[in-house]
């Protein structure tokens, strides 16, 4: 059998994604036999990608959907219409069932399958794709069993399955899946399971030595919602990379929260370079309305440990949650003023997801209805208002050069963002902000 997998994701702001998802799935399907290969549409065109179909002619496509939307607000930009454009230039070339599969398919499946026209899905993880194939599982959407995270991992012969993959100058690498958080915004838990699932250390470092022993792969982003969701963890797989002593850049989302500030010395020694913790705000009333599991305490220790250690760090910040007022706004940016991170990435206005505790609050005050579809991008917002809202907080950071709002502009249309984008190469464009 032969199988084309396909990365529709094509939004190159704040920084290309590697499609780390399409790569594990891609490696269990070389497991099985299948003849596999990836095109990813962040690098090639719809003529390209009709050529690779023509000369290939798989059995089977399936399709990954990472993102319904950038969940920012105002300058939001939906995605599905770009997405139908590909099914439609598939089905111009070839018929063969087209599949879908990934994060945003997880979570609207009905609704993308309807609307793409496409043959049924997976919800889930991935790696249980081919077992759904041969299940019959086409023109059916199905859920997958959480998979068995000693078993993931690169297709051994990624350059001949995935040639692209050498074009992203920063690689993702995957710790393992679930959240047991309760953020009462996040889909994670539903789309991962609240139970903490590892890959074993040794696989870990191991995955990443060989990226840069055969390909001299540098940079690696540990791409885990939150890479000390275990912390232990966490730490065995820093101990087993520290002592390999690769010359390699990690990078990483954390939660502020740590048992023990010598960790980011390991941290360092490991090759840690760059750190996004989500923070989301800095006034206590609201990381307990957010359900946070930490405090500003917790975000002052974390923030003097990196800077200790000398470990680039930024905080992502949510404005708008359930009691957000000016106060709360003047303490968060009191608190960051007070931290000095590199930067300070901060959302106005919180993505309603289904199947999350926004979803229920959302209904309760009535800024959503009973049976609203999400699938297209609705926002909440405190009693204060969108514009009232963006008003205090613009007015609160004004003069700070280390704030950025991603929803305030269409970022990936600016050229000035493009030419950084292309002669920075050392991580995160956050890194180039002025404290």
């Amino acid at each position: 059998m032969r199988i084309l997998l396909i990365s529709a994701n094509r939004e190159p702001f704040p920084e290309p994604v590697f499609p780390i998802g399409l790569a594990y799935v891609a490696g269990s399907l070389e497991r099985s036999g299948v003849e596999v290969r990836i095109f990813d549409m962040r690098h090639g065109s719809t003529s390209s990608l009709q050529k690779e179909i023509t000369r290939f002619r798989p059995d089977r496509i399936g399709i990954s959907l990472r993102n319904v939307d950038n969940a920012a607000y105002p300058f939001f930009r939906f995605y599905l219409p770009s997405y139908l454009t590909l099914i439609q230039s598939v089905r111009a070339v070839i018929d063969v069932p087209v599949v879908l599969g990934g994060s945003a398919f997880s979570l609207f499946p009905e609704e993308i399958n309807a609307y793409l026209k496409a043959d049924g899905g997976l919800k889930g993880d991935g790696e249980g794709f081919y077992e759904f194939l041969c299940s019959e599982g086409e023109g059916k959407i199905a859920t997958a069993e959480r998979c068995q995270m000693e078993t993931i991992g690169f297709p051994k012969n990624i350059a001949g399955v995935f040639p692209d993959f050498r074009r992203y100058r920063t690689i993702g690498i995957q710790t393992a899946r679930g959240c047991a958080n309760r953020c009462i915004y996040c889909s994670y838990p539903f789309l991962e399971g609240r139970s903490r699932r590892t890959r074993p250390p040794e696989r870990i470092v191991e995955e990443i030595a060989s990226l840069h022993r055969n390909f001299s792969v540098t940079n690696f982003f540990v791409v885990d919602s939150l890479f000390n969701g275990e912390e232990s963890h966490m730490v065995q797989v820093l101990d087993r990379l520290a002592a390999l002593n690769l010359r390699v850049r990690i990078s990483c989302y954390l939660q502020p929260k740590i048992s023990d500030p010598s960790i980011f010395r390991l941290m360092k020694k490991a090759g840690c370079v760059v750190v996004d913790f989500g923070t989301d705000s800095g006034s206590s009333s609201l990381l307990s309305s957010l359900r946070k599991p930490f405090t500003t305490d917790d975000i002052r220790a974390v923030s003097r440990a990196c800077r200790q250690e000398g470990i680039d760090h930024c905080h992502s910040l949510i404005f708008g949650g359930p009691g957000e007022t000016e106060s709360t706004i003047q303490k968060t940016v009191d608190l960051m003023d007070e931290v000095s991170p590199r930067a300070v990435i901060a959302m106005t206005g919180i993505r309603i997801y289904p199947f999350t505790e926004m979803e229920q609050i959302a209904l309760n005050e009535g800024i959503i209805s009973r049976g609203d579809s999400l699938f297209e991008p609705r926002f909440y917002f405190p009693k204060m208002g969108q514009s009232l809202l963006r008003e205090k907080v613009r007015r609160a950071v004004a003069g700070r050069n280390n704030w950025f709002f991603p929803g305030e502009k269409d970022w990936s249309a600016s050229w000035g963002y493009r030419l950084l984008g292309f002669f920075y190469r050392k991580g995160p464009l956050w890194r180039t902000f002025r404290q």
